[in-house]
């Protein structure tokens, strides 16, 4: 059975190129063209991997992860952008989107074909064992994702757009 992936792009041509690419790589693709949408599509099937878009009108990309956490605590999740400048890595962006959502990876737009799918598969492919444990650690410490800290989360790393 194909791993299931919901992507979740505002711009119609990237979401329809995500999704051509990962449809040829054997993914099975349900697109979403906002966060609302996603949240949605979330609260009625579940998804081995969530790629999303940070910025997007209404609801972005990290207060979207947080939200879809509370409904699907193990979901892997990529988290994509085409507006973070020179000023800070993208291991950095990665480092503070982990911290305040849990983001298993970030990846700068434009993103080729072959990155996004390998990410997934590298995702696809980690031990989910260490995942409950680190759930129910996390859990035990109440340091889950919250609405408050993916919004703190989503506001510095929106200081880094390019203007």
């Amino acid at each position: 059975m194909p791993h299931r992936v919901l992507i979740v792009d505002d711009e119609p041509r990237v979401l329809s190129a995500m999704g051509r690419c990962l449809r040829l790589n054997g993914f099975q693709i349900t697109p979403a063209r906002s966060g609302k949408e996603a949240l949605l599509i979330c609260e009625e099937h579940s998804f081995d991997v969530l790629v999303l878009d940070f910025i997007m009108p209404g609801l972005d990309g990290v207060e979207l992860l947080a939200r879809i956490r509370k409904l699907r605590p193990l979901i892997r999740a990529v988290i994509l952008s085409g507006q973070i400048d020179d000023t800070i890595t993208e291991k950095e962006v990665a480092k503070r989107l982990r911290e305040s959502v849990e983001a298993d990876h970030f990846l700068a737009k434009p993103v080729s074909c072959d990155t996004l799918v390998n990410t997934i598969t590298n995702l696809l492919a980690a031990d989910p064992s260490s995942d409950w444990q680190e759930l129910a650690r996390r859990m035990v410490q109440g340091k889950t994702s919250s609405i408050k800290a993916a919004k703190t989360a989503a506001s510095e790393l929106k200081k880094f757009r390019k203007k």
